[in-house]
């Protein structure tokens, strides 16, 4: 056998904490410190950030930053407050530090805890007649979960009651906090990419929709224009909405998109891949990491190869994990119930983790979970795929809701349409339908003793499954009816000499049971894992002596007892 090239990346290695204050920066890691001021305030849209703050009489105001815009957060940080100040009708003041320095003007110190940065403004003076708090900002970086979402758990902990949101999203609903989007536009050569168009859709009648990522968003319309002006007809320029469940998701759509060819300015996700693939006609993504761009078709032949592999895996899975991977997005809780309900109706066994931002290391220490299923942003539900979506790197597969609901659907559960379905709303709708069609074929019509007694019948009278990757037989855990009466241990002497004994809950659980009810964790404990902890109630009967004593080895004598300074010995009150 060849020997492994590198140890296997699941756990951190030791020399991690020599190396770490020597990371590297990101690559993609942008600043914008050469841009006037004119500039960089259109770029990130300060007079309409601070318009929208002042016109709702917001006072407290966090400003949230992808990594490789951190760069210019306290330039941001400084006009916002500015402008705060001067539509307040005071002077403009941009917070100052410890030391009297301006934030961002080289060695800025901050006041905070966790991800939360804050100004030493002073306390706000009420007027008498009127009053007009300063309004304090606050720069929310390494974000708890995704950077595309509102960290509204980081936020709510400064406080505040806005949240300015910078760079890429993901646009999902949020349930607690209102938010301003500034998407930032990044640079793009209209004139190559109307020459790239022209030379992809040569024919100039066809129906083509034209779509980018929110950070090229701005370029849409005035791409559109100049098409227009070269003789085509039937271009459509999409706009930005809120709204993940579209048909488009987060974007507007001709009538009868289906017929339309889709023009991506830079390359799209694998989620949104999977879910345009199969409304338009086809797919061409405008390249803009590489240079110059190139323009190429996407196909998801592949791609859908390997999430129908880790559906597979997931079909055979007795043991799954629910990831949560947001505490934001409107409805992950009722997407939550609805997954642990469709785990236990298919008589499987499900544990809720919730471990922050998702990494190899992190899930490599549940073993006992054969497959996760990624509650997140419908972006970010194809986890650690990149570009292919194929989680390759995690010791267990990661799959999405609508995956694992297709694999544990029974006759009338989840079918695959051809549709890709990856926001929460459409999920829910469709449970929702689920649950109709199984009641009107009388699934879930009440039954008395008969009922059960049928019910049993029909449990052992299922027929045998095999997973078809390995070829093995697959074995579901089954209920344990509860026993009204503890077991008595038995004293009887032919009891054989490694007999164990159990005597409190945690010992059961070592066993298998828990609550009456097999878990497949505490089996995978009991026998793949041979430390069980410190507190261990299993006592090992030993053979009788040549007297014919019991078997549970030498009486325990009381010892020492009390504090350091003196000792009680046997109880006698003697003290050393």
């Amino acid at each position: 056998m060849a020997a492994l090239s590198s140890g296997l990346p699941l756990y951190t290695p030791d020399t991690q904490i020599l190396e770490s204050a020597n990371v590297e920066k990101p690559a993609n890691l942008w600043t914008h410190r050469d841009l006037d001021e004119v500039a960089f305030k259109e770029l990130y849209e300060i007079d309409r950030t601070v318009e929208g703050i002042i016109a709702r009489g917001y006072t407290r105001v966090a400003l949230q930053f992808p990594d490789e815009l951190l760069g210019d957060s306290t330039r941001v940080y400084e006009l916002v407050l500015e402008g705060i100040s001067m539509e307040n009708g005071q002077e403009p003041r941009t917070g100052t530090t410890e030391n009297g320095d301006r934030p961002g003007s080289g060695g800025a110190k901050f006041k905070g805890e966790g991800n939360c940065a804050t100004d030493s403004l002073t306390k706000p003076i009420h007027n008498e007649e009127t009053a007009t708090p300063e309004a304090p900002a606050f720069i929310l970086a390494d974000t708890s979960y995704s950077a595309c979402c509102i960290d509204e758990i980081a936020a709510e902990h400064c406080g505040a009651d806005v949240l300015v949101h910078y760079g890429r999203s993901c646009l999902s609903p949020t349930t607690r906090l209102p938010v301003i989007y500034v998407f930032t536009s990044n640079p793009l050569d209209l004139t190559y990419a109307a020459s790239t168009f022209c030379t992809t859709f040569s024919d100039k009648s066809q129906k083509v929709i034209i779509m980018a990522d929110v950070t090229y968003s701005s370029h849409v319309a005035p791409l559109h224009k100049i098409l227009q002006g070269m003789g085509y007809a039937n271009v459509y320029p999409t706009e930005v909405i809120h709204d993940p469940s579209a048909q488009i998701p987060n974007r507007s759509f001709p009538p009868d998109f289906s017929s339309y060819s889709l023009f991506h300015i830079s390359p799209p996700l694998p989620s949104l891949l999977l879910v345009l693939n199969s409304r338009v006609h086809s797919i061409h993504t405008y390249d803009t990491t590489t240079t110059p761009p190139t323009c190429n078709r996407e196909t998801t032949s592949v791609l859908l190869r390997r999430r129908y592999a880790l559906l597979s895996h997931a079909r055979s899975a007795n043991v799954i994990g629910i990831l949560v991977n947001t505490l934001n997005v409107k409805n992950y809780l009722p997407v939550i119930s609805m997954l642990k309900r469709q785990i236990r109706d298919s008589g499987r066994k499900s544990y809720l983790v919730v471990v922050g931002k998702i990494s190899v290391e992190k899930l490599a220490n549940f073993a006992e979970v054969e497959v996760w299923v990624g509650v997140g942003c419908w972006e970010q539900g194809i986890v650690g795929g990149g570009a292919e979506g194929s989680g390759k790197g995690f010791f267990r597969g990661v799959v999405t809701p609508f995956e694992i609901g297709i694999a544990l659907s029974g006759k009338d559960g989840w079918e695959w349409t051809g549709l890709w379905v990856s926001d929460f709303e459409s999920l829910l709708k469709m449970d929702g339908d689920a649950k109709l069609a199984a009641a009107a074929s009388g699934k879930e019509a009440a039954g008395g003793e008969d009922g059960g007694e049928k019910e049993a019948d029909d449990e052992e009278d299922e027929p045998p499954e095999f997973d078809l990757r390995t070829g093995r037989y697959v074995t579901k855990p089954r209920h344990i009816p509860r026993k009204p009466h503890s077991i008595k241990h038995s004293q009887d002497p032919s009891t054989p000499s490694s007999a164990l004994i159990h005597t409190s809950n945690s010992s059961k659980q070592l066993s298998g049971a828990v609550g009456g009810v097999v878990s497949p964790a505490a089996q995978f404990l009991k026998d793949k894992r041979s430390w069980r902890g410190l507190d261990s109630d299993i006592l090992i009967k030993y053979e009788e002596d040549e007297n014919g004593n019991d078997g549970f080895g030498a009486a325990v004598e009381a010892g020492r007892s009390g504090v350091a300074r003196g000792y009680t010995v046997d109880g006698e009150g003697e003290r050393r």
